[in-house]
């Protein structure tokens, strides 16, 4: 997971400066770096409330959910938070279909979890992963070069 981390934590800087009609950018860009710096420490119920309050202050933004899938689905250990981490995930990608770092995120957090081989699971982290390779998002390309001959065991072609 740690391997993650630093592509992750880098995209969670980076929405802000997509949005740039955000009039108070620099409060979220603090609450993020506050949920990362927490996350850090292993302190996820305090890191999950940064990322709620960011949903709170910006809740038309992809961020804060962005922020709190990380945080529920890669920092904490409780694997029965992966499915609402996929909750945040999604709702961040319907805010902004562009948003690649959630794509990203999203795919591979699936790719984690306990799927059948051919399931829709399956299926769907492998589309999440090749949207944000498609677009040239790093972290995405440096994946696949990565995990290129499990993601062809997984049925996940066309990289």
């Amino acid at each position: 997971m740690k391997r993650y981390l630093l592509p992750l934590l880098a995209a969670l800087a980076m929405p802000t400066a997509v949005h740039p009609e955000v009039t108070n950018k620099n409060e979220i860009l603090y609450k993020l770096n506050q949920a990362v710096n927490l996350s850090r420490e292993g302190k996820i119920s305090e890191a999950r409330t940064k990322c709620d309050e960011i949903i709170e202050f910006s809740p038309d933004l992809p961020d804060g959910y962005f922020c709190k899938g990380y945080t529920l689905g890669f920092v904490s250990k409780n694997k029965r938070k992966s499915r609402e981490a996929l909750k945040n995930f999604t709702k961040a990608i319907e805010l902004d279909p562009e948003f690649y770092p959630a794509y990203y995120a999203k795919g591979v957090l699936q790719f984690t979890m306990r799927r059948r081989e051919n399931s829709k699971l399956n299926m769907t982290a492998c589309s999440d992963v090749k949207k944000a390779y498609s677009k040239n998002y790093g972290p995405a390309i440096d994946y696949v070069k990565r995990n290129k001959s499990g993601l062809k065991s997984s049925d996940c072609t066309g990289f």
